[in-house]
């Protein structure tokens, strides 16, 4: 038997499943049980408030099931999570507001944990005296962190719920599709649900478009609000540089 032939061996007795045969040896036993309950408490920790939400025994369920269908691929179990959210959509398919809530609880410790970037201040752009014809192609640098994607539930309401006074009732709220938003501003992961119409703006310019491009699309109807919306997430810390041109 070869080296890989051996350790692949091993790998698939220790994630077995719970219907595959006893493990070969009472040594392996113990390995295996001790290996599924240090994963187990790795998601425990990054899904904490998912778990309370879930309750224990279908979060252990779906724990053990992903522990089986998802083997460790990187040297820290801080990054064993990162499939975890979409296992969840899965499982709780009927219970939407699950994965929603996961990807949040993961993403916020993503957001953490990113590498630092600058933030941009509603001060610091002001002082560069930007001339009309510049901020038409000015393109912004997103803030550390950022990361983005659809809801229907008011999960925001949910996190701090769980957070607040994890023992209590608590009803989801189902919601219009919303994005909701999460980034870095120093040293402090944070999240908000935007409207479509809102994060459509946002995401075009973290995407990359010019500003002027951008703020042409809300019309002169809307220009007062993006305007608005602009100010708010300057304030907000969600840019980490501007670029002319």
């Amino acid at each position: 038997m070869t080296h890989a032939t051996s350790q692949q061996s091993f790998l698939a007795d220790v994630s077995a499943s719970d219907d595959a045969p006893a493990a070969q040896s009472t040594g392996m036993a113990i390995y295996r049980n001790a290996y599924r309950a240090r994963l187990t408490d790795a998601l425990a920790v990054s899904f904490e408030r998912t778990r309370r939400w879930t309750g224990d025994e279908a979060f252990a369920a779906a724990s053990a099931h992903y522990i089986i269908t998802h083997p460790p691929h990187s040297w820290t179990l801080d990054a064993y999570g990162d499939r975890f959210v979409a296992v969840l959509a899965d499982l709780f398919a009927q219970n939407a507001e699950v994965a929603e809530l996961a990807w949040l609880e993961w993403h916020m410790q993503q957001a953490f944990a990113a590498a630092d970037q600058p933030e941009l201040t509603a001060a610091a752009l002001a002082a560069a005296r930007l001339r009309d014809e510049e901020w038409e192609t000015l393109r912004f640098g997103i803030a550390a962190g950022f990361a983005a994607r659809e809801v229907r539930h008011d999960c925001a309401a949910l996190w701090h719920a769980l957070g607040a006074d994890p023992t209590s009732e608590f009803a989801i709220t189902p919601i219009e599709p919303s994005a909701l938003v999460v980034w870095r501003c120093a040293l402090s992961p944070h999240f908000r649900l935007l409207d479509c119409d809102e994060f459509a703006a946002l995401g075009q310019l973290a995407a990359g478009k010019a500003f002027g491009e951008v703020a042409a699309q809300a019309g002169e109807q809307g220009i007062a609000r993006f305007g608005q919306w602009f100010a708010q997430w300057l304030g907000e810390g969600l840019f980490s540089a501007a670029q002319r041109g």
